[in-house]
């Protein structure tokens, strides 16, 4: 081997050494690129799951909302199926009660079947709507009667004539009342 072919080899093997590096330099640089595109996945999946697991969430809501929405009003037409059976029943201990020839047990026995009801209906959530001297609500209340006695606050309730009922603040059947009014009017 001559100087020429030794200087040759080692410029030579110069050359491949910068090629080297400029793969290595090339190679990294496309290997930060994947990085970066592999970190911006991470962060769109991360959110991607974040907002999925909220509309998961909600929708875990609603239908949890809709399950006892029909739960509880299912029950609803079983219970309006009652009520004329508990009107009946209070029908009866009134009339008892003011008769001079009441029999007690007779009595006794539609007040225990009563309470039992109105366990169920506590059982139930289900709301009696009988209150007196408080502001007619036309959600709640049906006005059969105008007062014009003068003892109760204008737009009030003065008698209940048939208790209405509620079922978890859904109405199944209004309150006939009886509703004070000024004469003037």
């Amino acid at each position: 081997m001559n100087c020429n072919d030794i200087i040759s080899n080692s410029s030579s093997g110069v050359k491949n050494n910068n090629l080297s590096d400029q793969d290595v330099i090339i190679d990294e640089k496309r290997l930060n690129k994947k990085k970066l595109k592999l970190l911006n996945l991470k962060k769109d999946i991360l959110n991607k799951s974040i907002i999925y697991k909220d509309k998961i969430l909600k929708l875990k809501k609603r239908l949890q909302k809709k399950i006892n929405n029909t739960y509880n009003f299912s029950l609803e037409k079983n219970f309006l199926l009652v009520l004329p059976i508990i009107d009946s029943i209070e029908a009866t201990i009134n009339t008892l009660n003011n008769s001079n020839n009441s029999n007690s047990t007779i009595d006794i026995e539609l007040q225990n079947i009563q309470k039992k009801f109105l366990s169920i209906f506590k059982e139930y959530d289900i709301e009696i709507i009988n209150s007196i001297n408080v502001p007619f609500n036309p959600d709640f209340h049906q006005a059969i009667s105008i007062d014009f006695s003068g003892k109760y606050k204008n737009n009030f309730i003065t008698c209940i004539i048939q208790k209405g009922y509620a079922l978890h603040n859904r109405l199944l059947r209004p309150a006939l009342v009886s509703v004070s009014q000024d004469k003037s009017n």
